[in-house]
């Protein structure tokens, strides 16, 4: 080093300088104390040359494990970084499988309160995600609210193999919960919730199928079983009818017969009923059709006193379907209105057409179909059970003529439901595929 050889040069001179001073030959002592603190400099200069040799050298060994240290850090913190945007990945990849689902999913802790809620159980409950996050179960089932709902996992939820059925927003959903699990034991809940509309509309209709084929199978025995000897009592009591003159004993035939005809119909509408018939189809224009009707039953409705309110849809449309049949179907609702209603009622007829995404020239669209009356109405129970045979009529018959109804609607590939009115009294809605418009068929032809 450059300072070294300077300090050595230094002390040489010094030395040179120390024995060669006149006047000290012979004089030793003098010069060996300078001497002697020369060299402890020169050694004490040494050592802190050492010193600062091994320093720099500690200095580079430092840095080096510094510059280690934090590649190592760097590799770690990417590691990590890494390591997160996998896990938030894979977060976000279950969180769009949940989402995708079509059915209902909602986690909620040991207290009830909802932790994870997917996009379709949002949609089944009509609340946003937001609001159902971190809320009480209780928002969705109403005998899980707290304080006095069931402890959660005594629930019915988890106790009912195949789950619960529950109405909500105009759906059926199957319900049903398991315990959600960890190392320590239970951490939670799941429940899952099913839209099985469908599978309901289904059942039914085999339930019906099943009801037409057993009935199908009594019908002609009934045919011949009953109706032959209501043919001879009908017979008989015309013939007594014409020799009787007491005046209240021709009141009693005239009742035997009306009883025997009454039966007769009812027979005729069970065979009707559990057949499968075969309709003639053709273009039918619905407004038409329900113009022949009311023109005829102007008479009637007046004769009840019955307040008729109708409204056409702008257009006029037309479906594929069996007049006479389509003609019964709304003869049938019209009477049922007209037995529902007090005297001095109204009945409304509406019709609408429904645009389902293109023209209803290529047959993209339902046409509508509404009788409401302000008769007394139904309970839940005969709405439920109004389109079966066994259901009630509103007037004490056997309730035929509305199964039939329903029926011939299955024919037509439309649909039958029942509503409560506003105001009381039901609501008959009727939806039916259009073919297209009356007048654009009409040209179609020509």
């Amino acid at each position: 080093m450059a300072g070294n050889a300077g300090a050595r040069e230094e002390l040489t001179s010094l030395e040179t300088a120390a024995t060669g001073m006149p006047g000290n030959a012979g004089g030793g002592k003098r010069t060996d104390q300078p001497m002697s603190e020369i060299g402890l400099l020169q050694r004490t200069f040494e050592e802190f040359n050492d010193s600062a040799r091994r320093l720099h050298a500690s200095y580079g060994q430092l840095e080096s494990r510094l510059r280690q240290i934090g590649a190592e850090l760097e590799a770690a913190n990417g590691e990590l970084r890494r390591s997160v945007a996998e896990k938030e990945e894979m977060q976000e990849f279950l969180r769009n499988i949940l989402d995708s689902l079509g059915t209902a999913v909602v986690v909620t802790d040991l207290e009830g309160w909802i932790r994870i809620v997917n996009r379709c159980a949002a949609a089944f409950s009509g609340l946003a995600r937001e609001v159902l996050q971190d809320s009480h179960i209780g928002v969705l089932f109403e005998d899980l609210k707290p304080p006095a709902g069931n402890p959660l996992l005594d629930s019915p939820y988890f106790r009912t193999e195949g789950g619960i059925r529950i109405r909500m927003l105009g759906r059926t959903l199957e319900v049903s919960g398991s315990p959600l699990t960890a190392k320590e034991g239970a951490a939670g809940a799941v429940f899952l919730m099913r839209d099985i509309s469908r599978i309901e509309k289904l059942e039914e209709t085999t339930k019906r199928a099943e009801t037409f084929a057993a009935m199908g199978e009594v019908a002609a025995t009934i045919a011949h079983e009953i109706r032959n000897p209501l043919g001879s009592i009908e017979l008989f009591a015309s013939l007594l009818l014409k020799d009787i003159r007491n005046r209240r004993n021709r009141e009693h035939a005239r009742q035997i017969i009306s009883a025997v005809k009454g039966i007769d119909g009812k027979i005729s509408n069970l065979l009707l009923h559990a057949r499968s018939p075969h309709p003639f189809m053709r273009p039918v224009s619905v407004h038409d059709l329900l113009r022949g009707i009311l023109l005829f039953s102007e008479e009637v409705l007046d004769q009840e006193e019955v307040i008729l309110s109708v409204r056409y849809a702008d257009a006029e449309p037309c479906v594929q379907g069996d007049p006479e049949m389509l003609k019964q179907l709304f003869i049938s609702l019209i009477i049922n209105a007209l037995r529902a209603m007090p005297e001095e009622g109204r009945l409304r007829i509406e019709t609408s057409c429904i645009d389902t995404g293109g023209p209803f020239s290529e047959g993209c669209g339902q046409v509508e179909i509404r009788f409401s009356d302000d008769g007394r109405g139904l309970s839940r129970g005969g709405v439920e059970r109004i389109f079966d045979s066994s259901g009630d009529s509103r007037d004490g018959g056997c309730g035929l003529g509305l199964a039939i109804a329903h029926n011939i609607v299955d024919l037509h590939r439309g649909s039958i439901r029942l509503e409560a009115g506003e105001t009381g009294g039901t609501i008959f809605s009727i939806l039916l595929p259009v073919i297209g418009l009356a007048g654009e068929l009409h040209r179609k032809k020509d």
